[in-house]
């Protein structure tokens, strides 16, 4: 990620406008409530992204973000776009565009949000086009290869679930076909995502039973796209045949209901995560 012309080059458009209409679509058919709750996610995690944290880069000036606020704040997403073109055009690194950018945009906006400077849908409207621009940034950050050629994945039911006799069912049948399946039950959503960060997983597996699960599944993967951008995520269960529409739009790498499907899919992400970690 230090070729700067090659960070340029490998902006995913499509994922990016994929990701634009995947939110604007999930805005009209969630409640109002859940949905601030996705945007206040988004704000959030990047806010307290470890690395923004550590102050590890260099961020910024206020005018800077300022403007950048302003851009995603339009109602046309490539605005938003265009100005993260023109920063790395002019030398800002993956790392500062995602870390720092991006970052004090979110908390520029949730203060303006917080104080009535703008409104709900203006606010979720911009956090939309921050989510669709780190999207867009995907392809520049290279999974970990594993060690040895084991496969592995770390399984988990969306917090809240209880149903996780599913999930149980599908780690034991993985391991038998050869598979190093981690499975980890009863995690709040702080603590899942913790724990998948801490992990060093780069497929994750998400189950959940039905449509009570939906508003818990939506606010995990959002989390784990911003804190781990790298990662392939597998979502599984009773809940992508029983709502599959708003499922996929959620942006997973995979969705699959049975068992057989869903480790063709496990096999294909772990191929496609090794064949990245070798480029470059």
């Amino acid at each position: 990620m230090t070729d700067r012309e090659r960070d340029r080059s490998l902006f995913h458009d499509g994922l990016y406008r994929k990701t634009v209409t995947e939110i604007g679509t999930l805005r009209t058919k969630l409640p109002e409530d859940v949905f601030t709750s996705l945007a206040r996610e988004v704000i959030r995690r990047l806010v307290d992204h470890p690395v923004v944290l550590s102050s590890a880069i260099a961020f910024p000036s206020d005018a800077r973000i300022d403007e950048l606020s302003r851009a995603l704040l339009l109602p046309n997403p490539l605005a938003g776009k265009a100005f993260i073109a023109r920063i790395q055009a002019q030398g800002a690194s993956v790392e500062t565009v995602y870390l720092a950018y991006l970052a004090e945009a979110a908390r520029r906006l949730g203060t303006w949000w917080s104080e009535d400077k703008i409104s709900w849908a203006e606010a979720t409207v911009a956090t939309g086009h921050i989510y669709a621009v780190m999207r867009g940034l995907r392809p520049l950050f290279k999974p970990t290869r594993p060690r040895g050629n084991q496969r592995a994945a770390l399984f988990m039911p969306v917090p809240g679930e209880n149903h996780t006799l599913g999930i149980e069912m599908a780690a034991d049948l993985a391991t038998k076909d050869g598979w190093d399946i981690t499975l980890k039950r009863d995690l709040d959503h702080d603590g899942l995502v913790q724990y998948a960060a801490q992990s060093g997983h780069m497929i994750i597996g998400l189950s959940a039973a039905g449509e009570h699960s939906l508003n818990a599944l939506a606010k995990v993967i959002v989390a784990l796209r911003i804190r781990l951008p790298e990662a392939s995520i597998l979502v599984s269960g009773n809940i992508v045949r029983s709502a599959p529409d708003l499922v996929r739009l959620m942006g997973a790498d995979a969705t699959e209901a049975e068992f057989d499907p869903a480790l063709q899919q496990l096999n294909t992400l772990w191929d496609l995560s090794n064949q990245q970690a070798d480029v470059g």
